[in-house]
């Protein structure tokens, strides 16, 4: 039985099952495997982990793997160093690297700080809680006989922006923990033990997992493996449910999945309603009139705007905070009239540099006072755009005015004035297209969806990315980006055709 970890503990309160086949079942690893869009997250972690360190200018990092860390971490204690990076400490069955043990020597004890690349801290019960994180830690370093002082979240400070040389000082926020940590002890140290049981069990457990209360997008990798009798398409795709978890849990405590099983008496959102409907009669909802009324409000010239953007932890740029949107390629369709000739302007940044800008300059050169800026999720280009006004203020009028112009096209299927069996309940351009379009699709392209995109962009402008890479990840870039743009104009098409 592998040693528990601060990671593996955390996935034990997420999924007692799934972490168990985890580590059991080495045959269903695939199903564990990171995203790119993941993989380029942990990758951020760790970054920002090495910056962290250099608030500790005398610490040591335990280099060594195994018993030889356990070893050279026991070496470095007993040395009081004055900080040690992660520092393992193995006992009665757990591991913990911990971030940075720092040496108090006013109170000859170690204050533990545990590095998080986010801009707060998460707690009272959401994923990833930072104090269970913490306390985890703070319990094995106290079964280790190690003497603590006080315990520390250290993240990133969101109100920080770059002007120069990064500042670590004010690029980090430090927040002392110790209360809440000594509160949780208890908590956790059970938690602990019913995991140590629960992973060194030799037999699979039978029942599912609990995965099957939460909505689809909050199960597991393995809920499929755990849940055999709950069909690809279930009562867990219903529009939202996973936030009605008490109408979730008398569907399942029912033991109805299947959509066509769904009974009468259970009180379903109007939304849900649709959903089931459509998915009954495999026949879409559609209010003509709901819809003239939408494309009528349009004002040509129609400018079809998509961004992809990149958020780093550390801020790249100058005017950039933590995570802050770098707006590095946009694809703009124009139709000037409504047979008119649709036209594409395009611009993706290919250097390591703020494309802040040229972006700027471009969109106020093309998108004129007059028509109607469409968007798929308008509040995401909106945003951007008035970050981007902020970075260049010569542009900031011209740019708060594209969001007046702008049209959430989106609206039209959220409102349920277009319904289709197809959709699942989602209103994702993704989903709408290929239901709506035929012969238009995201899956086809090499770059298929955002977190991708962004990923492909960082690896792009990479140092080490030969011009061979650049230039398969740059052409694969710019169809993904053109295809949305594409895609809301022939969406777009499709309602007007219907509607008139």
């Amino acid at each position: 039985m592998p040693l528990i970890s601060k990671t593996t503990f955390l996935e034990f309160l997420m999924c007692p099952k799934n972490i168990w086949l985890k580590l059991h079942r080495p045959e269903l690893a695939s199903q564990f495997a990171l995203s790119a869009f993941e993989l380029q997250l942990a990758e951020q972690g760790n970054e920002v982990e090495e910056y962290a360190r250099k608030l500790f200018p005398e610490g040591v990092l335990v280099t060594k793997t195994r018993d030889e860390a356990v070893q050279e971490t026991e070496q470095l204690i007993t040395l009081k160093t004055p900080a040690i990076f992660q520092a393992t400490i193995v006992v009665d069955g757990f591991i913990a690297k911990n971030d940075a043990l720092v040496y108090d020597e006013k109170n000859a004890c170690w204050d533990l700080y545990e590095i998080k690349g986010t801009n707060s801290i998460k707690e009272e019960g959401k994923l990833r809680d930072h104090i269970d994180d913490l306390t985890f830690q703070a319990s094995v370093l106290k079964r280790a006989n190690v003497k603590t002082g006080k315990f520390f979240i250290l993240h990133l400070n969101k109100e920080y922006v770059r002007i120069g040389d990064l500042d670590i000082e004010e690029l980090f926020a430090i927040e002392d923990m110790t209360e809440k940590v000594v509160a949780r002890l208890p908590q956790v140290e059970e938690q602990m033990g019913a995991a140590k049981y629960h992973l060194t069990q030799e037999d699979e457990p039978m029942k599912g997992c609990d995965c099957i209360y939460a909505g689809r997008s909050a199960h597991c990798s393995t809920f499929k493996h755990s849940n055999p009798q709950v069909p690809e398409y279930s009562i867990h795709d219903l529009a939202r449910i996973g936030s009605s978890k008490k109408k979730l849990a008398t569907l399942v405590e029912r033991e109805v999945f299947s959509l066509d099983d769904v009974p009468a008496d259970v009180d379903l959102s109007d939304i849900q309603l649709n959903q089931l409907l459509v998915y009954r009669n495999q026949k879409p909802i559609i209010d003509l009139d709901a819809i003239r009324t939408e494309i009528e409000a349009l004002i040509f010239p129609l400018y079809f705007l998509d961004y992809e953007t990149f958020a780093p932890a550390i801020p790249m740029f100058n005017g950039f905070s933590p995570y802050k949107r770098i707006p590095f390629q946009f694809s703009l369709h124009i139709l000037d009239t409504p047979d008119g000739e649709l036209r594409h302007v395009e611009y993706l940044h290919e250097e390591r540099s703020d494309p802040s800008e040229k972006v700027a300059q471009m969109l106020v050169e093309h998108i004129m006072p007059k028509g109607s800026v469409i968007s798929w999720n308008k509040s995401f280009e909106q945003g951007v755009n008035r970050e981007l006004g902020l970075r260049q203020p010569e542009s900031r009028i011209a740019l708060e005015r594209m969001n007046e112009q702008m049209y959430d096209l989106r609206d039209v299927f959220q409102k349920q004035y277009y319904v289709h069996p197809d959709f699942r309940g989602k209103t994702s351009i993704k989903k709408v297209l290929p239901a709506l379009v035929e012969g238009v699709r995201h899956a086809d392209l090499d770059i298929s969806e955002g977190g991708a995109a962004s990923d492909a962009w960082w690896q792009m402008i990479s140092p080490t990315a030969t011009a061979t890479e650049r230039t398969k990840i740059a052409k694969g870039l710019r169809t993904y980006c053109e295809l949305d743009t594409y895609a809301m104009c022939q969406i777009w098409k499709h309602l007007r055709d219907l509607a008139f």
